[in-house]
């Protein structure tokens, strides 16, 4: 218990909270190893579950990373103008849903990447997103980065967007 010492006259106001916050985490440490000890005794210990079995032999050689990449020109309201690209592929906007679809057969729980320029307009990017959904593809990921565009011999970041 504390002890008010000086000129002040009267009860104090101020409550000495520091035992309150002894007994609660004294009860704290109680309770933590009482609810362990109870469940390793009611055999509520966390299980794995069994390794899935598949039928089909796992993928031979390195698999290829499939990266769509929306481009300029694609400004607001033109999205048949738009520049899309499967890895290094120019696909032409009207033949995208067709062509993602083919490419992504046989790839059902491989990740597709998608990224998109600066440049490019926010709704004509989620456009074809919309497409890649639309088409099958359940496992998308957004590159925040840059992606290497490859020209001839080595590999060239994409020139800057001005």
């Amino acid at each position: 218990m504390g002890m008010a010492v000086g000129r002040r006259s009267g009860p104090m106001a101020d409550p000495n909270v520091i035992p309150f916050i002894d007994i609660c985490l004294v009860l704290l440490i109680i309770f933590m190893i009482v609810v362990t000890i109870l469940m390793a005794q009611l055999g509520y210990e966390s299980k794995l579950p069994p390794q899935a079995q598949s039928d089909s032999p796992p993928p031979q050689g390195p698999v290829e990373q499939i990266v769509v990449r929306v481009a300029e020109p694609c400004q607001m309201g033109q999205f048949g103008t738009c520049k899309v690209f499967i890895n290094q592929e120019d696909v032409p906007i009207m033949q995208f849903p067709e062509r993602i679809k083919r490419v992504s057969e046989g790839r059902a729980t491989q990740t597709m990447f998608f990224t998109a320029e600066d440049s490019v307009n926010y709704e004509n990017a989620m456009k074809v997103l919309d497409m890649m959904r639309s088409a099958g593809i359940r496992n998308i990921g957004v590159l925040a980065d840059p992606v290497p565009v490859q020209m001839g011999e080595g590999t060239v970041d994409a020139p800057p967007v001005p």
